[in-house]
């Protein structure tokens, strides 16, 4: 099946909760970002991460932030991040921000809830991708950090400690100069 196809329902998990039960999806996170639930990866690494995601899904189901050795993931390691749902709070919480992502984008988020950082527009689509514990590409320009020069890829990968319901997202960006 082609990277861009997910019409078949590759990426998704049985158990997720029926769309009339579930918040939106948000087209995008931010005016200035493109989601992409067709998952066309560019980057060679993100699409590395990707397919480690994919294969660690046995029986269709999500892997858990423990199915994944660090080893496994060298290449990429400073491009992770983790964000860990807040039930009590019904938000997410960065836990942990690779060093590469601190350097491109100047401020390291680690341990800040998203809100602190995000307007609602990007929790709302952290609880999108949650409900229907999908996968999503999303690429755009930090222009939030007055860096419209520099371009980024991320895909953000859901992960379940039961096998069953979203509990936590791993992912990773990648960052190149614009031309």
């Amino acid at each position: 099946m082609a990277m861009n196809d997910t019409s078949k329902g590759a990426d998704t998990v049985p158990g997720a909760l029926p769309a009339e039960d579930t918040p939106p999806l948000v087209n995008s996170p931010r005016d200035d970002a493109i989601a992409d639930y067709g998952m066309d990866i560019q980057s060679p690494m993100l699409m590395r991460l990707y397919e480690l995601w994919r294969s660690r899904r046995v029986g269709g189901k999500l892997p858990a932030r423990g199915d994944f050795d660090p080893v496994e993931m060298k290449e990429c390691l400073g491009n992770i991040f983790i964000l860990e749902y807040v039930p009590e709070l019904d938000n997410f919480r960065y836990t942990l921000i690779g060093t590469k992502i601190v350097n491109w984008v100047g401020v390291d988020n680690t341990g800040k809830l998203v809100d602190e950082i995000f307007d609602d527009r990007m929790r709302q689509f952290y609880k999108g991708l949650q409900a229907r514990q999908l996968p999503v590409r999303t690429s755009g320009k930090v222009v939030w950090r007055g860096k419209d020069h520099v371009a980024y890829e991320l895909v953000t990968l859901p992960l379940s400690d039961d096998k069953q319901v979203v509990n936590r997202f791993i992912g990773a960006m990648d960052f190149h100069m614009k031309c």
